[in-house]
């Protein structure tokens, strides 16, 4: 006598609900990480000469170069904030992880410094001393660094590949 036995197929078996975790936690870091950038540069951007002297108090370009970094800076990051909402989110990140890398290095060097200004990480304050440089700023990036990782380390789409 032969019995029935039912199988279940392993692919037939309920996904758990943390294989959606992964796909939503890049989601939340790219919209997080694209709102802060975003909120960065659209006041540099406005401002560009606020930028420049705000870029000019870390004493660490020459003075030719200031005009050129505050354009520069502030439509990297708006090009990075961007493509994190489009396919090219690979990019978007890795562009502001330079940026992050950059602008880490620098706050690190003025704070070694004692360098006593504002930061100007979004445009420039009412008052010079209204953002001042301390080691939040450097914690901040490092968060900012890890969202932008979370991105890079999300798997790529299956249309992407």
């Amino acid at each position: 006598m032969t019995s029935a036995v039912s199988h279940v197929s392993e692919d037939m078996s309920p996904k758990p609900s943390h294989s959606r975790l992964g796909p939503t936690l890049a989601w939340l870091a790219r919209l997080s990480l694209a709102g802060v950038f975003l909120a960065a540069a659209a006041p540099k951007l406005a401002d560009p000469a606020a930028f420049a002297a705000a870029i000019a108090n870390y004493q660490a370009f020459p003075d030719v170069s200031v005009n050129l970094i505050a354009t520069l800076v502030p439509t990297l990051e708006l090009i990075g904030a961007l493509a994190l909402l489009t396919p090219w989110r690979r990019g978007g990140a890795l562009l502001l992880a330079g940026l992050l890398l950059g602008f880490t290095a620098l706050l690190a060097v003025s704070l070694a410094r004692g360098l006593d200004l504002s930061c100007g990480c979004f445009g420039a304050s009412a008052s010079e001393t209204a953002d001042p440089v301390s080691a939040l700023h450097l914690l901040r990036n490092l968060g900012l660094l890890a969202l932008a990782a979370l991105v890079l380390a999300a798997p790529r789409p299956a249309s992407v590949r």
